[in-house]
């Protein structure tokens, strides 16, 4: 009867009074993707036993042995406590139960990995002789409300070859370390639990609970060892010889021999050659490959040479050097950037990361680096924010002539423009652009606007033409209601000037990016209660920025589609209404590029450039947010590349882009850090 009830609906309601093997074998109609069966009464053994792909098992109440028995693919969730085997056995799908269980849980699991692994959420504790055998399963041990203080049982993980645990709570730490290891989730581990927890809570109808669970010091894993990592703890202590060729030599050991070749005789070596050493030649390997720190910013600024001058007391190079790569360390490296040097900082392994932004800042009050007599060269830049400041500041310190046509009376684009002063000190921000107003061979042309005529004056004029005119021109989705929307950045202007708008107490953003989380910062400071940021995805936002968002209250929910927008706020796809005053969005900004000519193609509405910047027009060139959207450290990066390029083709120059690899962490050793 199930089975033929389960080919004509989308929905099953099956009122049980102990029945075994619920929801097994059912499989959605032939036309339909999903199945969803809720179960209302009391249910026996093996619920969802070999539950189906695209099948939901809902059951309403507690759930006895086995669930999850054979589970093929289902999702199953219990929204109370279950008891002993659930999981046993289980390949694929997901188990979620919203109490306890009993014990043996996720024991004997299997694992093809050309499919996802098997599932098992617990919100509050495990019995005895958990994931026993687990060969591949996740468990996710809560400990909401667990039924004993010892969440993860007695005798763990015995017998576990693959898979993980994550838990929170007390344990008696008699988990088999012969099986599996203690440890912390990394940054990819933990973003694995925060962007499922979410789902789990809805599914089982607590998610009041995000906030409680999402607290990254309380959370702890249990990691399956590996073969090699077992073959090490058994094999006893290692024979000197292999000490030495394993791990003396690769990581100590200073002799090039080494690296030309492993099996050499390393007796003496004659003052004439002879054998095979007369067919070798000595390679020097030295930067080759970029530190982290240096791959990963887009301005490719050589924190490991700032480092290396610092510590040799030479302060005023190490300044120097900083600010031959950018003229706003102060601002941007200091204060606004995420700083991805820092996220990737090697020595994160080690003991701690290198405070960049420290150094940034540091550099504040230091004199430029000299710039060289003019060359007669001249370079026109359309645009005053971080992409064409620093394409100027590169080609002045060369000697060439770098005159900017700003539109406004400021230089610094966004950075002047939207950013608030609490992220941006204002006294930093004006004593850096003094030093690059005062600098040689910059020339800048305020209230500047530029037309298709003046473009081609340009082109006759200068050697290049630089665009560098950033996005301002915000974009929009025509939907009804949508007069009564505020783009963020006009907000954000407006937040920064003598006469901020006012926004009310009930504040909704559409699109939860970083603009979004300043648009949310600026509207509690000017007196906003309540403030939700909507997004048809997961938040795009991260770092200081939602950061500073979340501390104040904001909230992020998605996926939200948004329908219409009335005066009493913003009404959702599925009719649900966010009360607001005002409504603001905040998905994005597209350049306005009306002045270029024909001969400069651009890709929906962005410029299309080269690896060098180079547009279609061999005199005209691009950078930052006219040719994608970016971080600010995107634009000075790019300004900094096309700056080099012009300067290469001005000399008769090859021009070579950055294109080191990064070094990988297996060929760090600790004489890598070593002053």
């Amino acid at each position: 009867m199930v089975q033929e009830a389960a080919q004509k609906a989308d929905e099953l309601i099956l009122e049980t009074y102990g029945q075994h093997n619920v929801g097994g074998r059912i499989r959605p109609r032939g036309d339909a993707e999903s199945l969803l069966v809720r179960v209302t009464g009391p249910c026996g053994q093996r619920l969802g036993c070999m539950g189906q792909p695209g099948v939901t098992i809902v059951c309403e109440g507690p759930a006895s042995d086995d669930v999850g028995y054979l589970n093929i693919g289902a999702d199953i969730i219990v929204k109370g406590n279950a008891t002993n085997g659930v999981c046993n056995a289980t390949a694929q799908g997901r188990v979620m139960i919203g109490g306890s269980i009993g014990a043996r849980g996720l024991t004997m699991t299997k694992w093809n990995p050309d499919y996802e692994r098997p599932e098992l959420w617990v919100l509050g504790s495990v019995g005895d002789t958990f994931a026993e055998f687990n060969c591949g399963g996740i468990g996710v041990i809560c400990g909401v409300e667990p039924k004993t203080k010892n969440v993860l049982g007695y005798r763990p993980c015995v017998g576990m070859v693959g898979g993980w645990i994550y838990y929170r709570g007390e344990t008696d730490g008699s988990f088999s370390r012969t099986n599996v290891r203690e440890a912390e989730p990394d940054d990819e581990q933990w973003q694995w639990l925060v962007e499922r927890l979410p789902g789990f809570l809805a599914a089982i109808g607590r998610p009041e609970l995000l906030d409680q669970l999402t607290v990254r010091d309380e959370w702890k894993m249990l990691i399956a060892i590996t073969p090699q990592e077992r073959a090490l703890i058994f094999s006893g202590p290692m024979p000197m010889t292999e000490f030495r060729r394993k791990v003396w030599e690769p990581a100590f050991g200073g002799d090039p021999l080494r690296d030309l070749a492993p099996g050499l005789d390393r007796s003496p070596i004659p003052v004439i050659t002879t054998g095979e050493l007369r067919r070798r030649r000595p390679y020097w390997a030295n930067q080759e490959a970029a530190a982290p720190c240096t791959f990963y910013c887009p301005v490719h600024i050589p924190t490991v040479d700032r480092l290396r001058l610092i510590r040799e007391g030479r302060i005023d190079e190490a300044y120097d050097l900083i600010l031959r790569y950018t003229p706003l360390p102060a601002s941007v490296c200091g204060n606004i950037c995420p700083n991805l040097c820092v996220q990737n900082c090697s020595r994160q392994g080690v003991d701690e990361r290198i405070d960049v932004p420290l150094l940034g800042r540091a550099v504040l009050d230091a004199k430029p680096p000299a710039a060289k007599p003019a060359t007669g060269k001249k370079v026109a830049i359309i645009g005053g924010g971080p992409g064409g400041m620093n394409t100027a500041w590169q080609l002045a310190r060369e000697g060439v002539e770098a005159h900017i046509f700003e539109k406004g009376d400021q230089l610094g684009g966004k950075i002047a423009q939207v950013i608030p002063w609490d992220r941006l000190p204002k006294a930093i921000w004006d004593k850096e652009i003094a030093r690059f107003l005062e600098y040689p061979n910059i020339h800048v042309h305020f209230n500047e606007e530029v037309t298709k005529e003046t473009f081609e004056d340009l082109k006759k004029t200068f050697d290049y033409v630089v665009v560098a005119v950033g996005a301002h021109e915000p974009r929009r989705i025509p939907f009804p209601g949508s007069e009564r929307v505020i783009p963020a950045l006009d907000f954000l202007k407006t937040a920064k000037g003598d006469k901020p708008m006012k926004v009310g107490k009930r504040v909704v953003i559409i699109g939860a990016g970083n603009v979004g989380c300043d648009v949310a910062c600026e509207a509690y400071r000017l007196g906003a209660e309540e403030v939700t940021l909507v997004d048809i995805q997961k938040p795009l936002a991260f770092g200081k920025e939602r950061k500073a968002a979340e501390a104040l209250g904001a909230k992020f929910v998605w996926p939200v589609m948004t329908r219409e927008v009335t005066e009493e706020g913003l009404v959702d796809a599925e009719g649900k209404l966010y009360p607001a005053d005002t409504v603001f969005i905040s998905i994005g900004d597209i350049p306005a590029i009306s002045f270029l000519p024909d001969t400069v193609e651009t890709i929906r509405g962005w410029i299309k450039t080269d690896e060098a910047g180079r547009t279609t027009d061999p005199k005209v060139l691009a950078v930052g947010d006219v040719e994608r959207p970016g971080l600010v450290t995107n634009a000075l990066g790019a300004g900094k590349r096309t700056a080099e390029f012009i300067l290469a083709a001005l000399e008769g120059r090859e021009w070579k882009p950055f294109d080191k690899p990064v070094v990988t962490p297996d060929r760090l050793t600790l004489e890598h850090y070593c002053p």
